[in-house]
């Protein structure tokens, strides 16, 4: 790290760049001569004036400029709009434990609903702005309808709002400059006056100006009012910048290196304002750089020495964010693999591990995708898995295993008392009326009505989910690679592809739990199911030895034990085609993926004791892998148990978490078995994979001394944070993940 990077990063650290933040303009462009106009020509309005008027700042030493200073858009909705209501308004929309909808724009942190899209950096960065807005102007030249009319309206509104930020910074610069006693710093703000003026229009002729024009496209769209926007696949759409300069001698490896990491530090501008007042975890900002993987039309390894050089600048700047996926497949070279490792080993939860050959199979099994679009997927959000440029993504809906077990075992109702007011209570029942429990004489009987409860919940989620649509998004769509094309922002249909993804949780520790009830009472006949469901219900008191033996003497899934794994097959096979029946309003696919989120301690403090010893709101595993304390045979254990879990249907992912101590992977050949451990999961048919390396006693210190710990990062569910910040509870729940060997 030198030392202009550590000042940089010694000034994120400080939050000096807060200072020219400012909640709302006080602004609105209504007038008599607007309030006609279509909405997207009033948001690209709005988003103008923003640019206009929104603080601008370079902080000392900085090369790549620019930076989010307003978290609300001028006023342009009308007042009849927000009196009757408007499908691109926003609205609280449809909320309760099992689902969560809500019409995109924007709400109270100036954030649009959460869709983990990325742009098409590899086509518009590369094109310029000057050439967009011909592209633009041509489109409002032709034969065009109203839609398509107000669509290229707003484009060329939104694309000279962009040319008049730069515009800004570059006059800043000049002034700076004017100002400047120091010749080196005199003639870095030169050099930057020289790429700001170009890129305003014309198309970038290298890599600092390619990626400066990615850096303003990046924070602007957010600045727009869009939210876990991720810069997608950034070696590939780069490299040529790269190669080119290194071939001609116009940079060297370390200025570029230096270049990549004054942009990454700029992408960790917003890691404290993901969540809002709601939930306080920072960098959870979906900022996914994904390297590696293969090229799109040959299926050929595409890494380079830019995806490696990625890898590099995640281990000298020791930040949260981009976070980073690694596309990964069996042609892979091994210095990529080992860089990864060593990356892994170093603690931060990165990269997280993308098996190419699986996820390209789930994708096309879907048949929405070309091979071509398949192959160029890119990691989003956390681990959404999206295609660049094309693909509108929406993660919307949470099924959670255990909260269906027991609606099963209780008629539709939460073991935890509920509001009565609560949003999509029908009869006091979230769930669906699936018999009492003495109606049940077999294992199957209960079988079923889990998945009645499951597809129950599914169908509900869909159906609301089909009552959310998008606002519209001027300069976003713009950057989506077919609504220059056909002349329609992504509210009106202009991507390629849509998607809507459901996760699915707690699928371990419900395994685990079906397994105990069959044991105890259809194989055993130590129990009816009657009571046992009330043991549960009652928190196990008075059974604390029954809970002991469950938790001591039961298998457990992540220990390759067929009985348990098959449980889980079977649930994750009948979710991923219940979700797979569903089309969204778009008409595109709802696909299945088995994540947990934030659930893991939210949905969990929400449920009841359940058959797999937990207790009454305690912690379920994260993600793919065993409840916690379960995994009793390392890391050969779990690898074969969620191996076994069919992912050909799972086109949204499936994210298994393990978590190492350092001296696990402290040396090349230790981390070679873990590259080889990896592989092997990939060949069982794991889609995707990401690790902590951290220790307990590290992490409990931690947490009693946080102020001796600034920067220890962890991985919280789909991406890192800094563990001091957050909630205690996640902070707890990580700390009892188990700490594997190899």
């Amino acid at each position: 790290m030198n030392e202009r990077i550590q000042s940089l990063r010694e000034l994120l650290f400080a939050g000096s760049h807060k200072a020219y933040r400012v909640p709302t303009l006080n602004a609105t462009i209504l007038d008599d001569a607007t309030r006609n106009l279509p909405p997207q020509v009033r948001k690209a309005l709005a988003f103008e004036r923003m640019c206009e008027l929104a603080p601008i700042y370079i902080q000392p030493g900085e090369l790549i400029v620019g930076g989010k200073t307003v978290y609300r858009l001028p006023e342009y909705y009308t007042e009849k709009e927000i009196e009757t209501g408007n499908p691109h308004i926003e609205t609280e929309g449809f909320s309760n434990l099992f689902g969560f909808v809500y019409n995109l724009c924007q709400d109270t942190r100036g954030f649009g609903t959460p869709n983990s899209s990325i742009p098409a950096y590899y086509k518009y960065v590369p094109l310029g702005i000057g050439a967009m807005l011909e592209k633009a102007e041509a489109g409002l030249a032709s034969d065009c309808d109203g839609r398509q009319r107000a669509f290229y309206q707003a484009s060329q509104i939104a694309l000279r709002a962009v040319q008049k930020s730069i515009r800004r910074y570059a006059d800043l610069a000049r002034e700076q400059e004017a100002a400047c006693v120091d010749d080196a710093r005199r003639a870095e703000l030169s050099k930057l006056i020289s790429v700001l003026s170009h890129i305003e229009s014309g198309a970038p002729r290298d890599f600092y100006e390619a990626l400066q024009l990615f850096y303003y496209f990046q924070y602007l769209v957010w600045m727009e009012g869009e939210y876990l926007i991720p810069p997608g696949r950034m070696d590939q759409y780069l490299y040529p910048y790269y190669k080119r300069d290194i071939q001609s001698g116009a940079y060297t490896n370390a200025q570029i290196f230096e270049l990549l990491e004054c942009a990454f530090i700029k992408l960790n501008y917003e890691i404290d304002r993901t969540h809002g007042e709601a939930g306080k975890f920072e960098s959870d900002t979906g900022q996914s750089v994904t390297v590696g993987g293969i090229d799109p039309v040959t299926g050929e390894d595409a890494s380079n020495e830019l995806t490696l050089m990625i890898l590099d600048t995640k281990l000298d700047l020791h930040l949260s964010d981009p976070r980073i996926h690694l596309r990964v497949h069996m042609s892979t070279p091994k210095a990529v693999w080992e860089k990864a490792a060593e990356l892994t080993a170093a603690g931060m939860g990165f990269p997280l591990y993308d098996y190419d050959d699986n996820i390209i199979r789930a994708l096309m099994n879907h048949g929405d995708y070309s091979v071509e679009d398949a192959r160029d997927y890119a990691g989003s959000g956390c681990w959404e898995i999206v295609v660049p440029g094309k693909s509108i993504n929406r993660n919307l809906g949470d099924i959670d295993c255990l909260r269906n077990l027991e609606w099963a075992l209780n008629d539709g109702k939460n073991v935890l008392p509920v509001s009565p007011d609560a949003i999509g209570l029908v009869e006091g029942r979230w769930g669906l009326r699936t018999g009492s429990v003495e109606s049940f004489d077999a294992f199957e009987d209960l079988i079923r009505a889990f998945k009645a409860q499951m597809k129950h919940n599914i169908d509900t989620i869909a159906c609301n989910c089909n009552n959310s649509r998008f606002g519209p998004a001027p300069l976003y769509s713009v950057l989506m690679e077919d609504c220059l094309e056909k002349g329609l922002d992504i509210a009106d249909g202009g991507a390629r592809y849509y998607e809507t993804d459901f996760q699915m949780s707690s699928l371990s520790n419900c395994a685990d739990a079906l397994y105990a009830i069959r044991r105890l009472v259809f194989d055993e006949k130590r129990y009816t199911l009657r009571q046992l469901r009330d043991i549960l219900n009652a928190n196990y008191e008075g059974h604390e030895a029954l809970r002991q033996e469950i938790i001591n003497k039961f298998p457990k899934f992540g220990n390759g034990v067929t009985e348990v794994d098959s449980i889980a097959y079977d649930i994750a096979r009948y979710f991923s085609r219940e979700v797979k029946k569903h089309r969204n309003s778009y008409e595109g696919p709802y696909r299945a993926r088995i994540s947990s989120a934030l659930g893991y301690v939210s949905i969990a403090r929400g449920l009841g004791a359940s058959a797999d010893g937990r207790k009454c709101s305690d912690f379920y595993g994260a993600n793919l892998s065993p409840g916690l304390g379960a995994e009793r045979s390392g890391p050969t254990g779990v690898i074969l148990s969620c191996g076994k879990v069919p992912t050909e249907g799972l086109a949204g992912g499936s994210i298994l978490d393990i978590k190492f101590s350092p001296a696990v992977l402290s040396t090349p050949e230790l981390r070679d078995k873990f590259i080889a451990l990896l592989k092997t999961y990939f060949r069982l048919g794991g889609l995707q994979a990401q690790v902590n390396v951290v220790d307990r006693a590290t992490l409990l210190d931690a947490k009693a001394h946080p102020e001796n710990y600034p920067d220890l990062l962890v991985r919280l569910w789909g991406f890192s944070s800094y563990f001091v910040s957050l909630p205690e509870d996640y902070q707890d729940q990580i700390i009892a993940r188990t700490e594997l060997g190899l």
